[in-house]
């Protein structure tokens, strides 16, 4: 029988804390849910900015807007941490009914029921300078014994006689150096230390698997793939009729299965420019929705919308900054396609949340996509924005197409269940216990 129970599991709360979502924080969630399944006692490190000294303004302080972190003064703290060599201590943050939560913070009180919230401000911003400085961890210490401290992200950071495990998510800066604004030396060198420092590696597919093989020193059998579950409110859609969701897409002005989507992040490595040149060689109707946040050179990628296209064709790519987790599952549920031609990816949950949603897709043939989505995707050069135009010409204009990889996808998502990951995760998990 596979339990950990009487095991306590910190884990980081670098993204998790984040207002926004990310995959490294959907990856979190998953993890948070995975180590209940399995009877872990799960615990959070935090880095929010907190007064330390009344348990209701603490709490308060937590839930209000994370603050933006002063360099100078994570620097200055880093060199006062340095200096003093003590390891540098956690707090206890007290989560009640006080504090009326958002959507965004829910995690935290569903940790609190099983676990506990730890703080320390600004603790990963200093462990980053401390590293980039001296090369040194910043060893943090939890009033709390902790048997496995995992980091989600590879941080610098050791936390007080706890086995690590550290999650790497791909190595696109070092793969793609130009689409990403990372120090690339100092990502370089986190990572060569992350490894040195873990019993375990996990990664989310065998492509970052064997990314990391080609690129440091480490053995094989220290790296556990586990993969990313498929969890959420997606099956309780599944079966809503087409009028139900048709009344949700209304508010977006878009139609049932008269448009195409994108979703991820706009940046470079998402490939979303060439996406747009490809919609605009096609002679249809159907609109094209990009959800994503502008991120880093954006404007390289969607800029160009207004210098190509008349208003009349503007109207056509609708672009959704940000939308809700269920107003999501609407949009994949109601899309005629879901096209991601993004360059590089450690994983990719956006394909197989289409999937889920019987929303056939069509994605890169690079990186590890194809590992993930299997027969069930058609696949395209992700440099080519012709042959990305002629899959989705392909794709419109086939009903019958569109039907078979809709069944596939929801096949194929079923690899990605919820009780897969927790059996890789234990297998995982037993190496350093």
């Amino acid at each position: 029988m596979m339990n950990l129970q009487e095991i306590n599991v910190l884990i980081d709360g670098y993204n998790l804390e984040l207002i926004k979502g990310t995959g490294i924080k959907t990856y979190g969630i998953s993890l948070i849910k995975a180590l209940a399944c399995l009877g872990a006692n799960t615990d959070i490190l935090c880095s929010r900015y907190t007064n330390n000294t009344d348990s209701i303004l603490d709490e308060t302080l937590f839930f209000d807007i994370p603050k933006q972190t002063d360099s100078k003064l994570s620097l200055a703290k880093s060199m006062v941490f340095a200096a003093s060599k003590q390891f540098y201590r956690a707090k206890k943050i007290p989560v009640s009914d006080f504090v009326i939560k958002q959507n965004s913070d829910l995690i935290f009180e569903y940790l609190s029921k099983s676990g506990e919230i730890f703080n320390l401000p600004d603790c990963f911003a200093i462990a980053n300078n401390l590293y980039k400085r001296l090369g040194m961890n910043a060893n943090i210490n939890v009033p709390k014994k902790i048997d496995v401290w995992h980091a989600t992200y590879p941080l610098p950071v050791q936390v007080n006689n706890a086995k690590r495990i550290t999650t790497i998510h791909d190595l696109i800066p070092l793969k793609l150096p130009y689409t990403t604004l990372d120090d690339k030396s100092f990502f370089f060198n986190n990572i060569k230390k992350s490894i040195q420092d873990s019993q375990v590696i996990i990664t989310v597919s065998e492509n970052t698997k064997k990314d990391i093989l080609d690129c440091f020193d480490i053995h094989p059998d220290k790296i556990n793939v586990t993969y990313q579950p498929i969890i959420d409110q997606t099956l309780a859609l599944t079966e809503k009729s087409e009028e139900e969701i048709y009344k949700q897409l209304k508010k977006f002005r878009i139609k049932y299965k008269k448009y195409i989507l994108f979703v991820g992040a706009i940046e470079p490595k998402k490939n979303v420019g060439r996406l747009i040149d490809a919609y605009s060689g096609l002679d249809t109707d159907i609109q094209l929705v990009i959800v994503g946040k502008k991120a880093w050179l954006w404007e390289g990628e969607i800029g160009k919308l207004e210098a190509m296209f008349s208003s009349k064709f503007h109207t056509k790519v609708k672009l959704l900054e940000f939308v809700t987790r269920n107003d999501l599952l609407y949009l994949y549920k109601g899309a005629l396609c879901f096209a991601f031609p993004s360059l590089y990816e450690g994983f990719g949950l956006p394909p197989l949340e289409a999937m889920a949603m019987g929303c056939p897709v069509i994605t890169s043939n690079v990186s590890s996509l194809p590992e993930v989505c299997g027969d069930a995707a058609l696949y395209v050069d992700p440099y080519d924005s012709i042959d990305i135009r002629k899959n989705l010409e392909t794709l419109i204009n086939n009903p019958h197409l569109q039907k078979q990889f809709s069944q596939a996808g929801k096949e194929r998502v079923k690899l990605f269940s919820m009780e897969n990951y927790v059996k890789k995760l234990y297998e995982a998990y037993t190496k350093v216990l």
